[in-house]
């Protein structure tokens, strides 16, 4: 049967499974893909792309009639680096006449630790008075100013002490990703301390969520956060900025930055799980923002 431009043509189902399905850096993983032909005509030239991170393969399938159903695999090791989300796809390219292609895909991911808190950064707070429209930190185009940071010393890269812990201030230029929106993703850590602290804020109401600390020896302890909206000069605040930007320019109302933490055991440190407090960055969702943490 050959391909008429005027019948329908409902896109043949193509597959994809990894496994292992939670892999990790430097390990290895396996895309299993079953393409199907289930349309009515012969697709020829068909060529199956697997791709896991940054490795990919294509896999010439020839021509293929109707009903005909092909699995193929491809095995990769991820790089010893890869962190955060890790894309895995399946990507079938078939001609259906002389002059016409089409293609389907199936596509999926794996969250992989990050290496450092930077890694982990998802988000811009951070914006000059001269370039306002560069970070939104609360969904609707309100931003922390470079300018107000600068005068409380929080420059980029800056060591500073808050409760007697220092934090090093996000070495980023304005409009670039400076925090973390805590929506769960995982952290790894090293050595030990009595407390993990944090720095950072939260907007649209308050910031609350449970974390975890995962230890070496594989215990895991559970702790909660309560960090209270950045708007206003509150009183338990660590720092306190003059102004804000929002979507129509300086808004003359002071913003607050926050330290909370958790009391640690004392064991070698594993990885820490940041407590989910949104699902990413939403206008008028409760979102809490990490700039920098440290161990003491």
């Amino acid at each position: 049967m050959t391909y008429r431009a005027d019948e329908d043509f409902l896109n043949p189902p193509v597959s994809l499974t990894v496994s292992p399905d939670s892999p990790a850096a430097g390990s290895a993983v396996t895309l299993t893909s079953t393409f199907t032909n289930s349309t009515a005509i012969t697709l020829r030239g068909t060529v199956l792309y697997l791709a896991a991170g940054g490795s990919a393969r294509a896999i010439p399938l020839g021509d293929l009639r109707s009903g005909a159903s092909v699995t193929r695999r491809f095995r990769t090791t991820l790089a010893a680096d890869a962190e955060g989300e890790v894309p895995f796809l399946a990507h079938a390219l078939f001609d259906v006449h002389r002059s016409g292609s089409d293609c389907v895909r199936a596509s999926s991911s794996a969250l992989l630790p990050y290496r450092s808190l930077p890694g982990a950064f998802d988000n811009a707070g951070i914006a000059s008075d001269d370039a306002l429209t560069v970070a939104n930190i609360d969904g609707s185009a309100s931003s922390l100013s470079a300018q107000a940071l600068a005068s409380a010393g929080l420059t980029p890269g800056a060591v500073v002490t808050y409760d007697g812990v220092d934090f090093t201030w996000p070495g980023t230029a304005p409009g670039n990703h400076d925090n973390v929106v805590c929506s769960g993703q995982t952290v790894l850590l090293s050595g030990s301390g009595s407390r993990l602290a944090f720095l950072g804020t939260s907007t649209w109401g308050l910031g609350a969520g449970d974390g975890t600390v995962v230890y070496a020896d594989g215990t895991r302890q559970t702790f909660s956060v309560s960090v209270p909206d950045w708007y206003g000069a509150n009183p338990a605040a660590a720092v306190v900025l003059p102004y804000r930007h929002i979507a129509t320019g300086r808004d003359d109302n002071p913003v607050s930055l926050f330290t909370f933490g958790v009391d640690l055991q004392d064991k070698e440190l594993a990885s820490l799980v940041l407590p989910r407090v949104s699902d990413g960055l939403v206008s008028g969702v409760p979102a809490l923002h990490v700039f920098a943490m440290t161990v003491v």
